[in-house]
């Protein structure tokens, strides 16, 4: 058989071929279901409109379709080579398919990286292999994948076509939301299981979903990425949530692997952390937890998107009614009190004992055929809502309401809903509610949802996602992007001297200093700095120790004429010792700052790359832990977006008189500082704790800098 010569139009084509494949190999297919070859195959030819190809050392049929006995014997090179055979099998078959110029392999097989360091090196070895002749590689690992384009299925379960697109590093999760998709009338468009993610990284997967004009909604389960490749991975997210939905799970969000570090930054700042900003960056919308990524997919598929962040709530019932304006309001949105004519119109429509303020609590024992409660709702809509959240038991013990009362509110309420384009929520606290009763409003376009607190959540991502509908876009460009490096080995921590010398070359401004040995001050004669300061701050430099404050090391307000004598007077202090090996003292001028201090960091994430920080400095530092971190590069506009953040930001802006700082200044220096540290990859970790910020400008008067032992590129 010829082997694929356009492995670059291959490669840069390799995800539509694996989402939209025209041929596919199942190596390991069998005519026995409940093995995972058999079970897979069985799967793909149920939905696959193109070719299926089973490979099999038995030989003849398999399913009623003519087996090969490997790769090499097929008529044709397959899009996707599908792999269900042990470790050891697996990796001949990649470097086999490898040779033929297959564009993707997705690999179901385990025993790589997940197990030990022999399955590292081997997962590592197949992949470059493969990837130096153009074949991508899915997992190892993988639950597999979906590409509702041409209904390839390898997924091993039964999957209903629709929009969702979810990207995961977890199987089961798949399984849990493909059954719960199919109940609502939703259906996967593409779906991966990538677990391992030893070759095609997440941000290549959200890129392709952003741009499938039959993907509506992407979903992302992550516990981490790879390669140093943060920014992309925001870029990518960033890109495709200016045109959809995108809902990320975060799993692994504890901080059992964080390394030691000497910095206040790495202590503050965990690895949960980081992707918690990285997220933010993005603009996606973060979900807490399993349970509410179903009901945010579904508000998401079905519901138009809210006009603004006021809601409505209506229902019967006074508890429920405070507990969801409880869990709206919590989530970020506001309740507003209804206009005066409204409250007017809806003390009409209802009995004396009603409330009508916002929320409603209808008071009533009857629901009749269900369309009161849309005459309530277009009542309501004459005020600027934005949505609507309906609650209400819908099945009691006693079996009160019939089902088609429930049938016909759910349909008048649809057609409020799309006449108005407006969206209208259900919140059900009966949770044993039938699927008949869920799927009348599922079917009217009105997601259900179960819990006051997820019904504030679903409508806060609803009105998330309107706000960007009605925003222009407005795109940054970030094509010019670092290149990935590994950063192996340790890292050296420099001598503060030399430390603010590498930030002002990042592009800091740094006050006036001189470094004056322990050799001069002991020996020497008093000689004038070679800077004019009418005040000078005073630190000793002792090796290994960065916080000098805490050892009384640092001395403030002294006059610039007196600087040489008192750092004799300091040095002197400290020698001799034990524990300590002085070098020496640092002088550098003290400038007034009357902004807040901040902390600003930067380092090179081993799974995430450049990142910075900006919190509360100084003192403040480690008791406020008042802090963000984001992907580097950094843009302005991101850059501020991260200062407003912080819980001082009003103190950045001007608090209650203060003259506050120039913040759009203030982020061009951090957004410029962030561009020459993502370059620089020399350098590990920067701190600089305090800058000092003030109407005058910004100054850099401590810092802590890592360099890189060894960079390989």
């Amino acid at each position: 058989m010829p082997t694929n010569s356009n492995t670059v139009s291959a490669r840069k084509s390799v995800l539509s071929s694996l989402f939209a494949p025209k041929t596919v190999a199942v190596v390991g297919a069998s005519n026995d279901a409940t093995k995972m070859g058999g079970l897979y195959f069985q799967h793909l030819l149920q939905s696959f409109e193109g070719t299926s190809y089973p490979i099999s050392r038995s030989g003849g049929l398999v399913q009623g379709v003519a087996s090969y006995p490997s790769l090499t014997a097929l008529p044709e090179v397959p899009d996707v080579v599908f792999v269900a055979v042990p470790a050891t099998a697996a990796a001949a078959v990649t470097r086999e398919a490898a040779d033929l110029g297959v564009p993707v392999v997705v690999l179901h097989t385990a025993g790589f990286a997940e197990v030990d360091r022999a399955g590292e090196l081997a997962e590592r070895e197949l992949t470059e292999y493969a990837r130096a002749r153009g074949t991508r590689v899915v997992g190892p690992n993988s639950m597999g994948v979906y590409g509702g384009a041409t209904g390839a299925n390898l997924l091993g379960l039964s999957v209903r076509p629709g929009g969702v697109a979810f990207i995961s590093a977890s199987g089961s999760l798949i399984e849990s939301i493909a059954p719960k998709l199919r109940a609502a009338g939703l259906g996967f468009r593409n779906v991966v299981g990538f677990e391992n993610q030893a070759d095609i990284e997440i941000h290549e997967y959200v890129e392709y979903c952003a741009s499938d004009p039959g993907v509506e909604v992407i979903a992302v389960y992550l516990e981490g990425i790879k390669n140093g490749n943060g920014r992309r991975f925001v870029d990518a997210l960033d890109t495709a949530a200016r045109g959809k939905p995108v809902l990320v799970l975060r799993g692994a969000q504890t901080g059992a692997g964080q390394r030691s570090a000497v910095s206040h930054t790495a202590a503050i700042v965990s690895p949960s952390m980081i992707y918690e900003g990285l997220l933010a960056q993005a603009g996606v919308i973060e979900v807490e937890d399993e349970s509410q990524l179903m009901p945010l997919i579904e508000a998401l598929s079905i519901a138009p998107r809210a006009g603004n962040d006021r809601v409505a709530i209506v229902g019967n019932g006074g508890g429920f009614a405070t507990l969801t304006a409880d869990a709206v309001e919590r989530a970020g949105l506001r309740v507003p009190e209804f206009s005066a004519d409204v409250q007017t119109a809806l003390r009409a429509a209802l009995n004396p004992l009603a409330a009508v303020g916002n929320p409603v609590d209808a008071v009533i024992d009857n629901d009749g055929d269900g369309s009161l409660w849309a005459d309530l709702v277009e009542i309501i809509l004459r005020d600027d809502i934005g949505a609507v959240l309906k609650f209400g038991l819908y099945k009691d013990e006693s079996q009160s309401r019939d089902i088609s009362s429930i049938v016909g509110e759910a349909r008048a309420l649809g057609r409020v809903s799309k006449a108005t384009k407006t969206p209208v929520l259900v919140y059900s606290p009966y949770g044993d509610a039938d699927d008949a009763i869920v799927r009348a409003f599922l079917d009217e376009g009105i997601p259900v949802v179960r819990a006051p607190r997820i019904a504030g959540r679903v409508l806060a991502a609803n009105a998330v996602m309107g706000a960007v509908s009605a925003a222009e876009g407005v795109g940054t460009s970030r094509s010019e992007k670092p290149d990935a490096h590994h950063h192996d080995g340790g890292a050296t921590a420099l001598p503060e001297f030399e430390s603010l010398a590498m930030v002002e070359r990042l592009g800091l401004r740094v006050p006036a200093r001189q470094f004056l040995t322990a050799r001069e001050l002991r020996s020497g004669e008093p000689t004038d700095l070679t800077f004019t300061a009418p005040e000078v701050v005073l630190k000793v430099a002792i090796d290994g120790i960065h916080h000098k404050s805490e050892i009384g090391g640092v001395r403030t307000g002294v006059p610039g004429d007196q600087a040489w004598a008192a750092a004799r007077a300091m040095l002197e202090r400290f020698l001799p010792s034990e524990n300590y090996e002085v070098s020496g003292v640092i002088a550098m001028e003290q400038v007034t700052a009357d902004g807040p201090e901040l902390l600003l960091g930067a380092r090179r994430d081993p799974a995430v790359g450049p990142v910075i920080t900006v919190g509360a400095g100084g003192v403040l530092a480690e008791l406020m832990r008042d802090v963000h971190t984001f992907a580097a590069p950094l843009t302005e506009t991101e850059a501020s977006a991260l200062l407003n953040s912080l819980r001082i930001a009003p103190l950045l802006h001007g608090y209650r008189g203060s003259p506050g700082v120039d913040v759009a200044a203030l982020a061009a220096r951090i957004a410029a500082f962030s561009r020459v540290f993502a370059e620089e990859r020399t350098v590990r970790e920067v701190e600089v704790n305090p800058l000092m910020t003030g109407p005058e400008g910004f100054w850099a008067v401590d810092a802590i800098v890592s360099r890189e032992d060894h960079v390989t590129c």
